[in-house]
């Protein structure tokens, strides 16, 4: 009884294991409808239901009206912002030192000694490096940050001192235990022929010239185009800014180079440029004649000199 007991308990474990065997062999086969179903002629589409064919209508629709948007969007954007096209790299500046005096004076309990940290960026391109005439954390606050402690009643002027290849900046702040004062000193150029404040431009609109002037002295001449009398250049007295490299103007249907800002939107520029990136024959042959929007153009190479060698900051006269 016992043995037949046993021989039955082998058989269901044999019929288990036989079962599960081939659960998983039916699993792990592709299904012959489906590989029958990736395998049609490529001549054939699949049948699509009517259903999932408006589905991908709908979907359609919906990212065409995104489309429209994005480039109603993107129109309106382009009338508005000038486009830089090739990557240009920033223009060299001097350093200029913004001081922040992030926490003090703190004096502790026993007024035994009083502290103040003060943070310092430097804007430049190059990266300018900066160093301080003393730092009571030893540098535990970063490289921008320092801590100085005072004794009671002591005054300390901290000097800070910033640099780069093309100048220096130093700037002190005035430490005692009432107060801080940030006191900016004179900044150093190392190279005169980077120092805006060295140059002069005379535009005249007479005679459809641009002078620059370098320490007094005419330093190169300029035919030039400006403004129509229906949009005319602004005639005062501006400072040269910021540098754009190439744009193009959707409003006039044309491009340039060589962008230097002056006033808002009036620039000197090269003469303007078709979609084929070719000199516009008619606009070249301008030069010398009242014939822009209000901006200053002049020949390619001119602009090209004119933005590549001046620095930004230039006080201009326009008459």
């Amino acid at each position: 009884m016992k043995r037949k007991q046993i021989y039955f308990i082998f058989l269901i474990i044999f019929l288990l294991i036989f079962s599960t065997a081939c659960y998983n062999k039916n699993k792990q086969e592709p299904d012959n409808n489906t590989n029958k179903t990736m395998s049609l002629d490529n001549d054939k589409e699949p049948a699509v239901s009517e259903d999932s064919v408006n589905n991908n209508k709908e979907i359609k629709n919906i990212i065409q009206d995104k489309n429209t948007d994005n480039n109603s969007e993107n129109k309106k954007a382009d009338e508005n912002i000038i486009v830089e096209k090739p990557v240009q790299s920033p223009l060299k500046t001097y350093p200029r030192l913004n001081i922040q005096i992030i926490e003090g004076p703190v004096v502790l309990e026993d007024s035994s000694l009083a502290y103040y940290r003060i943070h310092v960026k430097a804007a430049a391109y190059p990266r300018a490096s900066i160093s301080f005439s003393k730092d009571d954390s030893l540098g535990a606050w970063g490289p921008s940050t320092v801590q100085i402690n005072l004794l009671p009643e002591e005054t300390y002027n901290l000097k800070i001192y910033a640099s780069n290849e093309i100048g220096n900046a130093n700037a002190a702040v005035s430490l005692n235990w009432q107060e801080a004062k940030i006191i900016y000193g004179e900044t150093i150029i190392s190279d005169d022929k980077n120092n805006p404040s060295f140059y002069h431009i005379d535009v005249s609109v007479n005679e459809q010239k641009t002078r620059v002037y370098y320490k007094d002295k005419l330093l190169k001449e300029l035919i030039c185009s400006t403004g129509l009398p229906e949009t005319p250049t602004p005639t005062g007295s501006y400072k040269t800014s910021d540098k754009i490299f190439y744009s193009w103007l959707p409003e006039y249907d044309v491009g340039a180079y060589y962008f230097v800002r002056f006033y808002n939107s009036y620039l000197f520029h090269s003469v303007p440029f078709d979609e084929q990136d070719n000199i516009i024959r008619k606009e070249f042959d301008n030069l010398g004649k009242a014939s822009s929007h209000g901006c200053i153009r002049l020949g390619l190479e001119d602009a090209k000199w004119f933005y590549e060698t001046l620095p930004s900051g230039i006080i201009l006269d326009i008459k």
